[in-house]
C-alpha cells in the first residue's frame, strides 16, 4: 500500500492518519456511546470498590540551562 501511494505521490502516514479522521467522524455516535459506556462503567466500580490512595513516586528530571 505504502508504495502505491508513494506512485501517485502521497505519503502513508498522512493516508493512514486521513482514514482515522474520516472514521472518526462517520462514526461520532459510536464512540460518543462507548465512552460513555467506558465513563459510566468506571463511575459503578469506584462507588463500590473504595481504593486505597497509593503514593505517587515522582522522580525529579534536571533542567538544561542554556548560556546566552
Amino acid at each position: 500500500m505504502e508504495k502505491l501511494l508513494k506512485v501517485n505521490g502521497n505519503k502513508y502516514n498522512d493516508w493512514l492518519h486521513q482514514q482515522h479522521q474520516q472514521f472518526i467522524e462517520e462514526n461520532q455516535d459510536l464512540i460518543l456511546q462507548a465512552l460513555s459506556a467506558f465513563t459510566g462503567e468506571e463511575e459503578e466500580e469506584e462507588k463500590s470498590e473504595p481504593k486505597a490512595a497509593e503514593p505517587v513516586h515522582v522522580r525529579p528530571q534536571s533542567i538544561p540551562v542554556t548560556q546566552n
